[in-house]
């Protein structure tokens, strides 16, 4: 028997060997990148960027309940003014599309199509922006609100979040009328005023086209850009395009204990934040179940023809190897965040002198539910991890579940992946799982087909600019996202 073991171990182990061989040497080799879009247009890089700094100047700010009543009425006059210049600015455009106010500051716009058996499709983006964190501004290389171009950028708050996805929009559509183009496929524009607080102009939007009996063929809104040096292995820009949001929920974990004076302690794990520390260990030690399913799945397999040999042997052979990827991509946040549900501890409270031991204290977590959990089942979880009576859990603000995951087979992906490879050839175009929320989601009841992407092409230290310091675009994206959406309004005229 041992005999027989030195024999067939040994051929197994080469049996096996063979058949993860033969896999990877399955994977389709990278297609040729596609042509690039003419280059013969009417758009203007410079222009496009002025007028860019011209929508930054606008200070359109989103504050937060309790903000101080003269900043929430100069960005209403703000909003105001982006409406008027929007009308003086793109003439061609604003004669040819029809324009509705919603929730007195959101924009719908209603280009007619020819053919009314077309169903519709809508472009999205949002009008307003972060406030600048206080006593930043000294750390901007530009003031953030003075639409400075500099340095082969656009700066200020707003560029990439997301101005720029209007702007590109209606340099699209200006060019596109002025040519005397009229679209078969009606196509609609969304432009909310309120997205970083919610987006309750598009909820009236979208509840309104919806009273209309209106069915959409797609939607895109921002959320998806075009990275490079981003993915470990892949030193060309990647398009990734966001097909599902995860959704959100924050808990309040109050942990008691009688308190008291500190020279007589309880025992530490008797002590309110005692126990609120046994509690965050057993959350650390239970983390929710990384898989490579849905999304990520399909991520990693349009990515795995471009990978180094190493990489496709694993991802070519995931029913034996998935344990090593997913323990690989764990190890960074970014590609952690596909995987599972996340945990992330953001505010600490409890005591309020040295010598007092207090009777509660209390931690905030907010978690990005993954689409396999639900908000429901995250509870149980964390209930389940913490296991003590004295620490009570309650969710705490809004409460979202992940949203639909979109057609990643389908036509209208397909369109949006050949208008990024025509724009941009050599790139590789990825759908992706947004850890963040947009506005995107309030259509889901209109359509399955919600998609996230302005491809302005962006380095690692570029997208630290979301919602952060020196938040600037390039000047050369501006084209990019121009001619983005030119060939995405030619390319929905067609069947689809």
């Amino acid at each position: 028997m041992r005999k027989m073991l030195l024999v067939w171990i040994p051929l197994a182990l080469l049996a096996l060997l063979a058949v993860l061989l033969v896999r990877t040497l399955m994977v389709a080799p990278p297609a040729p990148a596609a042509p690039a879009a003419s280059a013969e247009d009417a758009f203007d890089q410079d222009a496009i960027a002025r007028r860019l700094g011209e929508a930054v100047r606008l200070r359109t700010i989103s504050w937060q309940e309790g903000a101080a009543p003269a900043d929430v009425e100069a960005s209403r006059q703000a909003l105001v003014s982006f409406r008027d210049w929007i009308a003086a600015t793109y003439p061609a455009f604003s004669a040819q599309a029809s324009r509705e106010i919603v929730s007195d500051y959101s924009l719908l716009y209603t280009w007619k199509g020819s053919d009314s058996t077309l169903a519709p499709y809508l472009l999205m983006s949002h009008m307003d922006v972060v406030p600048v964190a206080p006593g930043s501004e000294p750390d901007w290389t530009h003031p953030p609100f003075a639409g400075d171009i500099a340095e082969g950028y656009v700066w200020g708050r707003g560029t990439i979040d997301t101005k720029a996805g209007i702007i590109g929009q209606l340099e699209a559509a200006e060019a596109l009328a002025r040519e005397g183009f009229r679209p078969k496929r009606t196509v609609m524009f969304a432009f909310g005023h309120d997205e970083e607080t919610g987006g309750q102009g598009n909820t009236r939007i979208a509840a309104m086209l919806a009273e209309r009996g209106v069915r959409l063929e797609f939607v895109d809104d921002e959320g998806g850009v075009i990275a490079t040096g981003a993915v470990p292995g892949i030193e060309g820009p990647v398009a990734v395009v966001g097909v599902a949001e995860k959704g959100y929920l924050t808990l309040q974990l109050t942990a008691h204990s009688p308190g008291g004076h500190s020279s007589l302690p309880l025992p530490i794990a008797e002590t309110a934040i005692g126990r609120l520390a046994r509690a965050m260990g057993n959350i650390e030690r239970s983390p929710f179940e990384g898989k490579i399913d849905g999304v990520s799945h399909e991520f990693l397999q349009q990515l795995m023809p471009y990978m180094s040999f190493g990489q496709r042997v694993a991802l070519a052979n995931l029913w034996l190897l998935e344990p090593v990827v997913v323990k690989s991509m764990s190890a960074a946040p970014a590609s952690a965040a596909i995987l599972r549900t996340t945990i992330a501890p953001t505010i600490v409270q409890g005591g309020v002198k040295e010598n007092v031991l207090p009777p509660s204290a209390t931690l905030t977590i907010n978690f990005r539910v993954h689409p396999r959990d639900s908000t429901q089942g995250v509870l149980d979880h964390i209930r389940h991890a913490v296991g003590d009576p004295q620490v009570d859990i309650s969710v705490i603000g809004v409460r979202r579940e992940a949203s639909a995951v979109s057609d990643m087979q389908g036509p209208q992906f397909a369109l949006i992946r050949r208008t990024l490879e025509s724009v941009k050839p050599g790139v590789i175009v990825a759908p992706n799982l947004l850890s963040a929320a947009t506005d995107a989601r309030h259509y889901e009841a209109l359509t399955r087909n919600v998609f996230r992407m302005v491809p302005a092409e962006l380095s690692a230290d570029e997208l630290k600019g979301f919602h952060g310091t020196n938040e600037r675009v390039p000047v050369s994206s501006l084209l990019l996202i121009a001619r983005y959406y030119r060939e995405l309004i030619r390319g929905a005229d067609g069947e689809l």
